[in-house]
């Protein structure tokens, strides 16, 4: 979205909610303007206008950027990666054949779920471990971690495009310096 077409998005939510706007001095919506552009700059106007558009539909009071947001997740298909349940399935599936396959069973999963695990030889641990054990505290912990990452993944995916580059960068970083 260009700075000219937030502003049109600004005026369609001056439209919507004349009573909010109304007492609003031209700076404070020069403000405004800019904050949505810092949020939503790098969307596409037709998609930020069908999520205005499907949010005022609904709402009494001005959308947030957090409203803004979820609307775009719904839009863009968000959402729609694995549940914790899903994830463990499947690294439940690659555990079965992981005895002497370890390493080919771990290079099969999708990279947040590697990421999670660790490397091949801790899939070749748990399949190692008794059932019983597996099936709870590896299931229970393993899916805590695959929640708390999915929800700083979709966080991070709300925040502007300069601070996305910002935190890559300074992480990078980090990793480095650990090693």
């Amino acid at each position: 979205m260009t700075k000219n077409e937030t502003v049109q998005i600004m005026a369609i939510l001056t439209a919507a909610y004349p009573r909010f706007y109304d007492k609003q001095t031209e700076a404070d919506k020069l403000a405004a303007a800019r904050l949505w552009y810092r949020h939503f700059g790098n969307v596409d106007y037709g998609t930020m206008l069908q999520a205005v558009d499907a949010v005022i539909s609904t709402n009494k009071f001005p959308p947030t950027i957090s409203e803004i947001n979820e609307k775009l997740d719904l839009l863009l298909g968000g959402g729609e990666e694995m549940s914790e349940l899903e994830a463990w399935a499947r690294v439940r599936k690659a555990l079965c054949n992981s005895g002497y396959n370890y390493v080919e069973e771990y290079e099969k999963l999708p990279e947040p779920l590697r990421r999670i695990v660790g490397d091949a030889h801790q899939l070749h641990e748990w399949a190692m471990m008794d059932e019983a054990t597996v099936n709870s505290v590896i299931a229970s912990n393993f899916q805590r971690t695959y929640r708390a990452k999915a929800e700083t993944e979709k966080q991070r995916a709300y925040l502007p495009e300069r601070r996305q580059a910002y935190l890559l960068e300074h992480t990078a970083a980090i990793a480095l310096a650990d090693a």
